[in-house]
């Protein structure tokens, strides 16, 4: 993952680009989770 996706991601959940940086990679990763099934987003399997 580059740290522009990084940023992308924590930006979509809301989390500005200090906050992001400053998160753990764990918390961001969590809010993801959380905008994609908020914004009906799917999840790719590991087969797909």
């Amino acid at each position: 993952m580059t740290r522009a996706h990084y940023i992308r991601m924590g930006a979509a959940a809301g989390l500005s680009r200090k906050d992001t940086l400053l998160s753990a990679p764990g918390e961001v990763s969590d809010l993801w989770e959380l905008y994609l099934r908020a914004h009906g987003g799917k999840r790719q399997e590991a087969g797909e």
